[in-house]
């Protein structure tokens, strides 16, 4: 099979530490496959230690984001052991961990539609824009398929009425919907979409990276923890965060009125 026919995944880097990552599979209108998963996973993990990157963009090329699975690599796997299905899910999931718990900002662009999978990776990123235009949808019971792993994305971000909806009907949902219930940050017109990225973008490399990593930290600790544990960290967590170098250099600038320098990530 040709590069081509399964597609690639590959990274541009873009103006003062932002790279893109990009999910390139014509042919099939961006459907993720085991080998451009892995790719992305890869990306992923590379510009997580890459010091030169700050935010992570990810988009797909040609005006879609992502039709999802390739419903071809599902009809082989109904005829596979299920240590193989297993294998093929453990894939997906090490890419959304690689998304979720990567110590950078993440954006998704959603440009077209994002599909199933496709919809699932974008809900791991921090941060989702698109298109007015654009829709997300989680059509996976609409192909006899429990869609777990969105559940796990879901329920972090949206509430369970919300997440029933879109996960057992499967319903194609607007932009400017999406970011109502909590799905998408921000929905603008397709003419508005990269200037609103380059906004967005700009806004993220403001901050101080040592700063958003201890936030996303701290926010990954939260979800796990219960109320009482949760602001019992906040303490120790903001107070760490006051006495880092970043912290004094951030208060320091704003008092002299010039902007910060950050240490390095």
């Amino acid at each position: 099979m040709s590069e081509n026919q399964v597609g690639k995944a590959f990274a541009e880097a873009g103006k003062h530490g932002t790279t893109t990552i990009y999910i390139d599979n014509p042919g099939h209108r961006n459907a993720l496959n085991n080998q451009l998963i892995d790719q992305l996973t890869e990306l992923f993990g590379e510009c997580a230690r890459n010091p030169d990157c700050r935010v992570i963009v990810l988009r797909g090329s040609g005006g879609i984001f992502c039709a999802g699975r390739e419903l071809r690599d599902l009809l082989a796997l109904q005829s596979a052991p299920i240590s193989v299905a297993e294998e093929t899910y453990q894939r997906l999931r090490r890419l959304n961990e690689a998304v979720y718990f990567c110590t950078k900002p993440t954006v998704a662009v959603i440009e077209g539609y994002a599909f199933g999978a496709g919809a699932t990776v974008a809900s791991w990123c921090d941060l989702v824009i698109g298109e007015k235009d654009a829709f997300i949808c989680y059509p996976e019971a609409h192909r006899g398929v429990p869609p777990s792993p969105a559940v796990m994305a879901l329920i972090r971000g949206i509430g369970r009425k919300h997440a029933m909806d879109l996960l057992l009907t499967g319903r194609r949902v607007p932009m400017q919907e999406a970011v109502e219930i909590g799905i998408a940050t921000r929905a603008v017109s397709r003419e508005q979409l990269e200037d609103e990225l380059e906004r967005l973008t700009a806004s993220l490399l403001r901050g101080s990276p040592e700063a958003q990593r201890r936030t996303k930290e701290f926010i990954w600790q939260c979800e796990d923890a219960g109320l009482r544990a949760g602001i019992d960290s906040a303490v120790q967590n903001i107070s760490f965060g006051l006495l880092s170098t970043d912290a004094r250099e951030g208060v320091t600038a704003f008092l002299e009125s010039r902007a910060p320098a950050w240490s390095p990530v």
